[in-house]
């Protein structure tokens, strides 16, 4: 949503910069086709985002990803989520498109976490006499009144996202919002049928990403500081296992029984901490939007083919909770289905989600 200048090329490279690794991918759009063209995945450096050369061993990252990408233009969209952007909705009565970036500006600044002056906030109208849809169709109540959502994020951390990209080779025309950029993949997979309420679980690195479409169209997007890396840190303080054991055991790779029969106990109870704090967030949600409960759970992320996160989540929230891999149903080119990376598409729903993303109908 925060971008640099106007353009909608027919490619895009959507890099989801994570705390551990760089994932991206690149889609060409044709009218309203998508075809996924290039995927590439690269670790980072011992990792640490606070270190002094933290910028250049995540830099050099981004470089591998975009190197696997060849025929390679330069254009990025690149992603922010947690403690540095706020998402929201907004409902006003029917204004003047002059006077609607005023009257977000206002709303933003009431619930921006951090220094709304040192901030940048970009919007997009759904429903109103702003919006893009047919006037023919537009029901009367939404002639009324204006209805959308808003990011703000911190300028320093677009500045850092930009400049990253920048050091790579790249030019980021796009910061969005990762939440948002699940919500965009979902659509695009056409996973939802209309009227469906769903939740997307991405569970990343160091944080949870949890996105909820509603029946009424609005998205609700939260970031949970709590993913694979606190699961692991807990099942090794439980059990004095090695953290090289504990990752296996998430990944799927290892192979031992006996070793996964013993982490099942600390497994479950650090999985079930991460479902508790996703119930948290859908009953916030339910507290500010009435409507039916979730109708369908998309599980994404690193975690997604561990069965025991599944399990906690369909547990507490009462729903069945579902393995989702984006790649299963998008178009993809021959080069990258015999690229081995199909099968891990649940971790690159973020990098999809901001390839495809539009670079019309925003508001900086």
């Amino acid at each position: 949503m925060f971008r640099g200048f106007s353009l909608r090329a027919p490619q895009l490279i959507g890099l989801d910069i994570g705390t551990t690794a760089v994932k991206a991918a690149r889609i060409q759009r044709r009218g309203s086709r998508l075809m996924v063209t290039g995927l590439a995945s690269a670790m980072i450096d011992q990792p640490n985002w606070e270190s002094a050369d933290a910028d250049e061993k995540i830099s050099l990252a981004i470089w591998r990803c975009l190197e696997v990408l060849r025929e390679f233009t330069g254009v990025v969209v690149s992603g922010l989520s947690g403690s540095d952007v706020v998402v929201r909705t907004f409902d006003f009565p029917a204004l003047p498109q002059k006077q609607l970036g005023s009257a977000v500006e206002l709303e933003a600044a009431q619930v921006c976490p951090f220094d709304f002056n040192e901030s940048t906030v970009a919007f997009q109208v759904l429903r109103g006499p702003s919006s893009q849809a047919n006037a023919r169709r537009r029901r009367r109540e939404d002639q009324e009144r204006t209805v959308g959502i808003f990011a703000a994020a911190k300028n320093a951390a677009i500045q850092r996202v930009q400049e990253l990209c920048k050091r790579s080779g790249a030019h980021c025309v796009v910061v969005d919002v990762g939440g948002l950029a699940l919500l965009n993949c979902l659509e695009a997979c056409k996973a939802r049928k209309p009227g469906e309420k769903a939740m997307i679980v991405n569970v990343g690195s160091s944080q949870t990403n949890v996105a909820i479409l509603s029946d009424d169209g609005l998205p609700f997007v939260r970031d949970i500081p709590y993913a694979a890396e606190s699961i692991a840190s807990q099942i090794c303080n439980a059990t004095g296992a090695s953290r090289e054991t504990v990752v296996g055991v998430l990944a799927g790779s290892t192979d031992s029984k006996a070793v996964r029969t013993d982490l099942q106990p600390s497994l479950k109870e650090a999985c079930s901490a991460l479902a508790d704090r996703v119930v948290e967030t859908v009953r916030y949600h339910g507290t500010r939007q009435s409507g039916p409960t979730l109708d369908r759970i998309f599980l994404c992320g690193g975690l997604a083919r561990t069965a025991v996160v599944a399990e906690a989540l369909t547990t507490l929230l009462g729903g069945k909770v579902e393995a989702w891999n984006p790649l299963a149903t998008l178009s993809c080119a021959r080069a990258v289905q015999k690229g081995g990376l199909v099968e891990q598409g649940a971790a690159f729903a973020v990098a999809l989600g901001l390839a495809m993303r539009s670079l019309r109908d925003v508001h900086d």
